[in-house]
């Protein structure tokens, strides 16, 4: 099946206002986007460009997200738009959303490598400015949910579903999250942070956010997504990652330093929407 061309939609600027770590991670993703793919070209360019998470384990494996094909498709934090232009390859119908000016060069570069074309927008997560309901799988590889605050983009994602569909994302893990010397960049086998406090981390010059599992469920839970299945990833044996160093990678084989969500839009029932729900 051929992919659906369309014409670059005009490119949204993002918000005059906007939060303090947005601004920071922008200013972090302008400045480093070459670096990170000089970093990782390794990993990325492994296989199939559909990969997941630290170690790219592919979708055609995982099926993450199941049949795409002829599906509204919009990628959070799309960066470079690897997954993105492979969709689009393969019959799905992509939009590819990131608040980088840098990462959309990068991903008009692939766009045009791979011969495809499909609407990029340069804007938050936290507010996207696309119609409700408009897609089918909203997903994401690391990417948007881990530098945006969950309590603000998963309502967002909720709205932008239709009803059934589908919403998947890889992120850090909480165990990572708490056992993290966040000023060494290293692991260890000792919980250093309070699980309970888990939401905003800062890194110096970037800001990740992070919730309890609990905070996770009964986000979802309140904006009609359905938890229908959460991946802890251990990597293969044989695996290596460009992404961590050869201790990190010892310790993800013990405990998981990233997950893989897949929740569903309920078909029927509505959210019960609380503001900023935290317990």
């Amino acid at each position: 099946m051929s992919p659906r061309t369309t014409r670059p939609a005009k490119i949204p600027r993002p918000p005059r206002r906007t939060s303090s770590h947005e601004r920071t991670n922008r200013t972090l993703w302008e400045r480093d986007a070459r670096a990170y793919e000089r970093r990782n070209a390794e990993t990325l360019e492994r296989g199939d460009p559909m990969g997941w998470g630290m170690w790219h384990l592919p979708e055609r494996k995982l099926r993450i997200l199941g049949d795409f094909r002829g599906k509204d498709v919009l990628e959070l934090g799309c960066g470079a738009a690897r997954w993105s232009v492979a969709l689009a390859q393969r019959g799905a119908h992509v939009v590819g959303l990131d608040f980088s000016a840098a990462r959309l060069e990068q991903a008009r570069a692939e766009m045009r490598a791979g011969k495809v074309d499909f609407p990029l927008v340069e804007a938050s997560a936290e507010s996207v400015p696309l119609p409700s309901a408009r897609f089918d799988i909203v997903f994401c590889d690391w990417g948007a949910v881990t530098f945006t605050d969950p309590y603000r983009t998963v309502p967002e994602v909720a709205r932008l579903l239709r009803p059934g569909g589908l919403f998947a994302f890889s992120n850090s893990s909480p165990f990572r999250t708490l056992c993290e010397d966040r000023k060494r960049d290293r692991l260890g086998p000792r919980l250093r942070y309070d699980y309970f406090d888990l939401h905003r981390v800062e890194y110096g010059d970037e800001v990740n956010f992070q919730l309890p599992y609990g905070r996770w469920i009964r986000l979802f839970r309140d904006h009609s997504l359905e938890v229908e299945d959460l991946l802890e990833v251990q990597p293969p044996a044989n695996a290596r990652t460009t992404y961590l160093s050869a201790a990190s990678q010892a310790w993800a084989r013990r405990w998981p330093i990233e997950v893989i969500w897949r929740v569903r839009k309920s078909s029927s029932t509505p959210g019960r929407t609380r503001a900023n729900p935290r317990v």
